[in-house]
């Protein structure tokens, strides 16, 4: 990703619609799916600047990793001393030990070889842990927010099941999300493609900064936000991205 867009994300993760509606799924999910555990050990892989890790504390002890160092003081500064933060890559940085859950929020398209990064999360989870992800999805979405996010790829059920199985891991659980607001964006990113683009225009993300005040963003988090009362017992046949809860496939 854009060493800039760090600084972005750090002013706007708590506010823009995309990142708290968001949040609202993954916690909804995490809490319809995770079993009860008395002191879980929670690792967060690419916790950028830590917008999620508040989140995940109310479920367990979080230790936070992120390969950008930028984005790493970021969190540092927001978060205080309160987290346990390392700088790294997955798979050959993960910290020592188990954990009963490893989460990657965003994190998988980023990675040429997904695989070996899901590999290395297997290592990584006790017997009875669970992986929750999210992920990017359809390709045909793709646009110039790919493109400045360095993405590598955006994902179906069947793409990400097919690398969860290659890395020894198994599909329990999974679902499309951003559905709502689905039939506007994908409108908006075809319609990108026919029209002409500027003749310097550099790529752009579609997040913008925001204090969260406005009314559009008011909406599109209202919109969003009401997914959660759907996708966690529900598997939505298509949407903006995709949530998957998986497991370490037992070895017979």
């Amino acid at each position: 990703m854009e060493a800039h867009l760090y600084e972005e994300m750090a002013k706007t993760e708590d506010h823009h619609w995309w990142f708290r509606g968001r949040r609202h799924i993954i916690e909804a999910v995490l809490r319809q799916h995770l079993p009860p555990v008395a002191q879980r050990r929670i690792l967060d892989v690419g916790c950028g600047t830590g917008g999620n890790l508040p989140l995940l504390q109310r479920f367990g002890q979080v230790v936070g990793l992120e390969g950008s160092p930028e984005a790493l003081a970021l969190c540092r500064q927001r978060l205080g001393p309160d987290f346990s933060l390392h700088q790294g890559q997955i798979p050959q940085d993960i910290p020592s030990g188990r954990f009963d859950l490893v989460t990657a929020f965003d994190v998988l398209e980023h990675i040429p070889d997904a695989e070996g990064a899901l590999r290395g999360i297997r290592s990584a989870l006790t017997p009875d842990g669970l992986l929750v992800l999210t992920v990017p999805a359809f390709g045909f979405l793709w646009s110039e927010h790919d493109t400045v996010h360095h993405h590598q790829r955006r994902y179906t059920v069947d793409m990400l099941t097919a690398q969860l199985t290659a890395a020894g891991l198994r599909l329990r659980w999974s679902s499309y999300f951003n559905s709502l607001l689905f039939p506007p964006i994908a409108a908006v990113r075809l319609l990108q493609r026919v029209l002409p683009k500027p003749r310097h225009g550099m790529p752009r993300s579609d997040v913008k900064v925001t204090d969260g005040t406005d009314l559009t963003n008011q909406v599109l988090e209202a919109v969003f936000s009401a997914e959660r009362h759907v996708v966690p017992r529900i598997s939505l046949p298509f949407g903006v991205s995709l949530i998957a809860v998986a497991s370490a496939e037992v070895s017979n």
